[in-house]
């Protein structure tokens, strides 16, 4: 006889929490609110991770995934639940962070942008290979997947993966391909990480004989220390992008927005209401956020520790004629330290998931700006760091959820803090 559960809420990480005589349960693939029959998967001091094994009573919100590979890869969580759904449990997720991280109480966030597409919405993917096949590691584990699609990419990321397989099949030592697809201009980036340095001839042979003529550039790479090493390249190791009325040239090692659907509502949204003399931007890339907030400020100072980035950077505020804004490679460290003393009107702030360095937070602090903007992909991280300018003199003044992930557990938001 299984063991029933009843969950109460889905957390980050994309699990139903649930409990049984006083033991937390983490569950895989459960919705809000339902009873289900789970199947003990590991035993833990804290908790039990377990998965569906059978539904007993129903969340409103669950549906039936159109994935033929969902609960086996692990590359989406929340697909069982319809997109309202999802956007509920991502505003619980966002709010429960700020509470239980932050000690920020809120009743609801002021504003969700959704994503415009369910589906097809990504022109990045990292496919993981073992044994000549492609695919997907399945959650929690390092087995792969192989798939013959997936439906979040674009649907030409989905029309290049026969010859990606061919590719893989007739290449040993390739561990991971990585995708960049321009939907503007129709054409690919890819990288190939192997073990062994590939050699250029090699390359080329693959770039000619085993992919179509859309893809543009071929690079090969190789890991350590979980730090992508560039051994050489084929063709054009970049492509173009319309970011709304910008068009920005993205390189295949600058970090670049995932979801294509909200190119133009994303940074809108970042820069409304923003009417400011000198902006400090951190971890500004190739410029995404930058062009946007350079209509609504006398002068902006971007920078990022990617030195591809902020050449790609320079070289889009001139293809845009944006003449107000100036990009250094340096890390956020270095950029707060170099402008300490200065009057910052508004920084703003795209950390990665570890979200701000304790040294980052406090000295952004000791500068004063007089308003942050903090776009984050990790809640917890975000929670942890508005505690830190909220203790420093900041307030809240809005929060607002953004869905670059459907499908997926990941939550994105944009915090705005005044002194």
């Amino acid at each position: 006889m299984g063991l029933d559960v009843f969950i109460k809420k889905v957390v980050y990480g994309g699990y139903g929490l649930g409990e049984d005589r006083g033991k937390k349960f983490l569950v895989r693939y459960a919705a809000p609110k339902e009873l289900v029959e789970v199947e003990v998967l590991k035993e833990k001091k804290d908790y039990t991770e377990a998965t569906v094994k059978s539904v007993k009573i129903g969340s409103a919100w669950r549906r039936t995934p159109t994935c033929r590979y969902y609960s086996h890869c692990g590359g989406c969580q929340l697909q069982h639940i319809d997109y309202e759904g999802q956007l509920k449990v991502k505003e619980d997720i966002l709010l429960e962070s700020l509470e239980r991280i932050g000690k920020i109480s809120l009743k609801s966030v002021d504003g969700v942008l959704s994503s415009k597409k369910e589906l097809g919405y990504r022109v990045k993917v990292q496919f993981k290979v073992r044994e000549g096949n492609l695919g997907f590691f399945s959650w929690g584990t390092n087995e792969l997947v192989p798939i013959e699609e997936c439906l979040l990419v674009h649907p030409r990321i989905n029309q290049l993966i026969p010859a990606l397989k061919e590719t893989v099949r007739t290449t040993k030592d390739i561990q991971e391909v990585h995708v960049f697809y321009s939907p503007d201009e129709d054409e690919f980036l890819l990288k190939f990480i192997t073990v062994s340095p590939m050699e250029s001839e090699r390359l080329r042979k693959l770039k000619e004989h085993f992919l179509p003529k859309e893809v543009v550039g071929v690079g090969n790479y190789t890991s350590l220390g979980g730090k992508l090493i560039k051994r050489s390249v084929v063709g054009r190791e970049f492509s173009f992008v319309k970011v709304g009325k910008y068009k920005l040239r993205v390189s295949n090692d600058s970090f670049f927005q995932v979801n294509y659907t909200l190119y133009e509502d994303f940074p809108k949204l970042v820069v409304e209401e923003e009417r400011v003399k000198r902006v400090l931007e951190l971890h500004s890339g190739v410029g995404f956020f930058s062009f946007w907030m350079a209509e609504n400020c006398d002068f902006l100072f971007g920078s990022d520790a990617n030195g591809t980035a902020i050449k790609d950077a320079q070289y889009n505020a001139k293809l845009n004629g944006v003449q107000n804004v100036s990009f250094a490679h340096e890390t956020a460290l270095q950029t707060i330290k170099n402008q300490a003393g200065e009057v910052i009107d508004l920084i703003l702030l795209d950390p990665p998931r570890e979200g701000l360095s304790d040294g980052e937070a406090k000295l952004i602090i000791q500068n004063k700006p007089k308003r942050i903007t903090y776009i984050s992909c990790n809640p917890t991280t975000l929670a942890r760091d508005l505690k830190v300018f909220i203790s420093g003199g900041y307030k809240l003044k809005s929060i607002k959820l953004v869905d670059n992930f459907p499908q997926t557990y990941h939550v994105e938001a944009i915090a705005k803090l005044t002194l």
